[in-house]
């Protein structure tokens, strides 16, 4: 009995403890001053992003990268040209579990055609965003 009274006498010094401790760490935070400063340092970084980005030409820019991306394209034609005849040829040759996987790397092939046509309205698409900011 006497071991059991002391569990519980000990278990109630400790939670009288821990309450006294969380009750005597009350601080006052002041984050008001903080929020402040970091809202004036965000504004500031803000603005000076918002007058560097002023003097940008996306016209200019894009008539830069159009050669490149023409380039790019013609490549990339190529490329899907010479895959597609390889793929077709090998088709041909191959046997019914050949050909069903041939099947499944066409998706990639049609998706990569998707991509190299349609560069250029990616491209417009990119542009008229990074002009809206």
């Amino acid at each position: 009995m006497c071991k059991g009274n002391f569990r519980v006498i000990t278990k109630i010094i400790f939670c009288v403890l821990a309450i006294y401790i969380i009750c005597s760490n009350l601080y006052i935070v002041k984050a008001s001053d903080l929020l402040t400063n970091m809202t004036g340092q965000a504004s500031n970084f803000v603005n000076a992003g918002a007058e560097a980005a002023e003097g940008i030409n996306y016209t200019k820019i894009s008539d830069e990268f159009k050669g490149l991306g023409q380039i790019l394209t013609m490549v990339g034609a190529g490329v899907l040209v010479a895959v597609t005849t390889y793929m077709g040829i090998k088709y041909l040759t191959a046997g019914p579990e050949a050909q069903a996987k041939l099947k499944v790397q066409l998706i990639g092939v049609v998706v990569s055609a998707v991509v190299i046509f349609g560069a250029y309205s990616i491209w417009k698409i990119v542009i008229s965003v990074a002009s809206g900011f």
